[in-house]
């Protein structure tokens, strides 16, 4: 059973038409790579495979069932957003901010346990928040809001996760924490699609990769047929070359 899949889906803006007959599976143990030039379609398919907008064609499953079938809350348990900017219009503190991706696992009346609590902790520590938990979020810089809003999503242990642009705002050394971190978590079974600017980091920590051209056409297959310098040069309308570096190709605009 695929833990996501989208069925002849079309996605619109207006009146262009971005993405047209998608057929795609997401299975656990898989981190796939969503890339395409700017206005191509990332995060509108995102936000349609989330549930959050309607497709213009097709369905979206979510383990089998049309997601429009399911509950928000059940959803909730099955499937996390990371959006692409992080917007919180009401005053919380760092650590009350984190506690909300444990909303789908908590009932009415209910309280964190002391599990709940102690991995909300440990996960503070691992994104090097620890020190800001008091803090109140609107202090934060961007880089810092994002490693919450990742943390946020980690606690909240869906098994499967959309994020756009996850590394957007971080400097390079937390981009490498936070994709190494989103690889850990396909091997051990998570259904992970991420959008990305970095064909060089797709080829690096991902399996799959779906290419989206921003006029219905779209390419999806293994990230290491996908991510080949030519085909990279006609999704971005530039020309790319390709250098071998000690991780994987290294991708060069020309």
């Amino acid at each position: 059973m695929s833990l996501l899949r989208a069925n002849q889906l079309g996605v619109t803006q207006g009146d262009r038409e971005l993405i047209k007959g998608l057929d795609f599976t997401l299975e656990g143990g898989s981190l796939c790579a969503v890339l395409g030039a700017n206005g191509s379609g990332k995060s509108s398919l995102l936000a349609v495979l989330a549930g959050l907008e309607p497709a213009q064609a097709g369905e979206v499953l979510l383990d089998d069932t049309p997601i429009t079938a399911l509950p928000r809350r059940q959803v909730a348990q099955r499937l996390g957003l990371l959006l692409q900017e992080q917007h919180d219009p009401f005053p919380a503190t760092l650590h009350e901010a984190l506690l909300a991706g444990l909303h789908p696992h908590i009932g009415p009346w209910q309280h964190e346990s002391a599990e709940q609590l102690a991995r909300a902790e440990a996960l503070l520590q691992e994104m090097q928040l620890g020190p800001l938990a008091s803090h109140p979020i609107a202090t934060l810089s961007g880089g810092e809001r994002q490693r919450l809003a990742l943390a946020t999503l980690l606690l909240q242990d869906p098994p499967l996760m959309l994020l756009d642009e996850p590394t957007n705002h971080l400097d390079l050394g937390h981009q490498i924490t936070t994709l190494k971190r989103l690889r850990t978590q396909a091997d051990n079974g998570y259904g992970i699609l991420v959008v990305l600017h970095d064909p060089t980091l797709a080829a690096r920590f991902c399996d799959r990769a779906l290419l989206l051209y921003g006029d219905g056409r779209h390419e999806s297959g293994a990230a290491s047929q996908m991510l080949q310098a030519e085909r990279l040069g006609r999704l971005y309308g530039h020309p790319l070359n390709r250098l071998e570096g000690p991780h994987g190709p290294v991708f060069i605009a020309d």
